[in-house]
């Protein structure tokens, strides 16, 4: 299957994974599009590679205990989700207690289907449900003109060649989206999990998962801690050297929660929703991308420019060069946006 630019918001998060990966484990499974293999005892990890097709779209996992397992990630096809409910049979006869999502984005959400046909439940933020359904499905199959109009209009008017560039980018991923809700049949979260139920402990025999409501990257992103053996499936609060998607973001109690993850032990494993398993050195570099970003748009609220101004003059600094960005308004825009709606005096921005 080949690939283009509307593939996957994140296509680019996922080519260096597997090369990345520690390879003094042979994998469970390995099917191209996604890599399985066991990070801790019981505790099997799947590590996307969309460049070579968008099944699973993001990393997941299974946490296999003697009584029960538990699924991570709804994934972007039900192919995706599939492969975690085979994973699950083939390590465990347990019953799966569930499959979680980590919050409500396509890439983790739109192979729920697989879950539904295996009456498997979907585990979630109580608001999954009412933004898949406000996002995706009041969308399927309606005329998307309107939508894309204000987009070629920022292209026409672009200040210059690489602001041009980045915004023909964000059409190509407004494409990409659209044509993904109209070819999708969402199932959504059949046990939503409202704040006050969370933190929520899962006993699945000899193994804890641990659910967290910690929102920073949308309003419903929940980590799946194990701590028997110190593994944080952590959704896409955590980026690995890659700048973080931050469309539905809150940047500042985003940044908390990586302070959070950065007091967590030494030995900490980090799922990230996409690219490699990392750990604490992860967590640092993602806060000091974010602090870069944080201290540009400060500096362009002083000057008195407005957050589009902001986001055309950010440059990626030197130590950042080799990460990736998945598109520019999606990552840099949006959190311009964010850090001037929380940081710009009224008016500005």
């Amino acid at each position: 299957m080949q690939l283009d630019r509307r593939q996957f918001l994140l296509a680019g998060l996922a080519s260096s994974a597997l090369a990345a990966q520690k390879r003094d484990a042979a994998p469970l499974l390995d099917r191209g599009f996604a890599r399985v293999t066991e990070i801790a005892p019981s505790v099997y990890v799947t590590i996307a590679d969309v460049s070579k097709g968008p099944q699973c779209g993001s990393n997941g996992g299974v946490i296999a205990g003697r009584n029960a397992v538990l699924i991570i990630e709804g994934h972007m096809q039900p192919a995706g989700a599939a492969l975690e409910i085979e994973v699950a049979r083939m390590v465990s006869k347990a019953p799966v207690r569930g499959a979680v999502d980590t919050h409500f984005h396509l890439d983790h959400s739109f192979g729920n289907l697989a879950y539904a046909q295996q009456q498997i439940p979907i585990l979630a933020h109580d608001k999954v449900a009412p933004l898949m359904k406000e996002r995706y499905a009041d969308l399927k199959g309606v005329d998307k003109s309107p939508l894309l109009a204000p987009v070629k209009k920022k292209i026409a008017q672009a200040a210059d060649a690489t602001d041009k560039q980045h915004k023909e980018g964000d059409l190509e991923t407004l494409k990409w989206m659209f044509e993904a809700i109209d070819a999708t049949t969402l199932a959504f979260p059949t046990e939503p999990l409202a704040p006050a139920q969370l933190p929520r402990r899962i006993d699945l025999g000899g193994l804890t998962a641990i659910v967290e409501l910690l929102p920073g990257h949308t309003v419903t992103d929940l980590i799946i801690r194990v701590p028997e053996h110190d593994v944080v499936f952590a959704g896409d609060l955590l980026f690995n050297r890659a700048y973080p998607v931050s469309i539905d973001a809150d940047m500042i109690a985003w940044r908390k929660v990586l302070d959070r993850f950065a007091g967590f032990s030494r030995g900490t494993h980090f799922v990230p929703g996409h690219s490699a398993v990392g750990g604490l050195e992860t967590v640092r570099e993602q806060s000091a991308v974010m602090d870069d970003l944080r201290a540009h748009a400060e500096k362009m609220i002083r000057t008195g420019a407005t957050a589009e101004q902001a986001e055309q003059r950010y440059i990626v600094p030197k130590p950042f060069k080799h990460y990736r960005v998945a598109h520019w308004d999606i990552t840099v825009g949006a959190a311009m946006r964010s850090y001037f709606a929380a940081l710009a005096p009224p008016h500005a921005g």
